[in-house]
């Protein structure tokens, strides 16, 4: 969550680059299933921001869909892609959508702006709902390790990151080089499986994507992985 959200920190963060960067691993790591799942039809982006994962969807010929609680976000987004189709929803509420609609649901970054595990099922229980009987929901979040290592992009040398971290703590993470501050709030991998059990979603895989040894330019993210990404399925 921005400590702010106004139009000009949206506009930062819209430069955020999708391909290079500490980021880049999930796209990456994304990339790979989404080709080998070879998915047809709609997708959903939860959280969508300023359009970045929903752009990426559309390049595996996914008729994608943004949603975002920020009209500052979304303007960008549209700004960016004006052919795009993004949507705004309140939190706590349902999606504007009918069940089992999309064969594909992301949410990237999303679940660590949430302050309780119960607002969290919420959310997740709402993907799940829209996602088709044989879909899949990917969810990316910050491992742990995150706040303990030097990335190319991300800083995480803050007082309040320091072990040991409790769930539902707020942790803090400084993004290069736009200087956006973000404070967001940790929570456990055994939190996010917990909640995942509960709203009837079941992991798939769980993928810890790093960066390869002979790439130059990277910090810690050739040796520790920064994110998880859970592959999920109904039931």
């Amino acid at each position: 969550m921005y400590s702010e959200d106004s139009q000009d920190v949206a506009a930062r963060f819209a430069q955020r680059p999708d391909h290079t960067g500490t980021d880049a691993l999930v796209f990456r790591a994304l990339e790979q299933r989404l080709r080998a799942l070879d998915p047809r039809g709609k997708a959903l982006d939860v959280g969508c921001g300023t359009g970045r994962s929903t752009r990426f969807l559309r390049q595996f010929g996914l008729n994608a869909v943004g949603l975002d609680v920020s009209e500052a976000r979304l303007y960008e987004a549209r700004r960016l892609d004006p052919d795009g189709h993004y949507q705004p929803y309140s939190r706590g509420q349902a999606f504007p959508f009918s069940s089992h609609q999309f064969q594909i649901v992301l949410a990237t970054w999303v679940v660590l702006e949430i302050g309780s595990l119960e607002a969290m099922a919420q959310l997740l229980q709402e993907a799940a709902r829209v996602l088709h009987p044989e879909g899949t929901l990917f969810v990316a979040t910050n491992t742990p390790e995150f706040y303990a290592h030097r990335w190319l992009t991300s800083a995480v040398n803050f007082p309040e990151n320091r072990p040991p971290l409790r769930s539902g703590q707020t942790v803090k993470v400084l993004l290069l080089p736009e200087q956006l501050q973000i404070e967001d709030y940790f929570w456990s991998d055994g939190d996010y499986r917990t909640v995942f059990s509960q709203v009837g979603l079941s992991i798939q895989k769980a993928l810890y994507p790093t960066a390869p040894p002979s790439e130059p330019g990277w910090q810690d993210e050739r040796r520790v992985a920064p994110y998880v990404i859970y592959e999920l399925s109904k039931g």
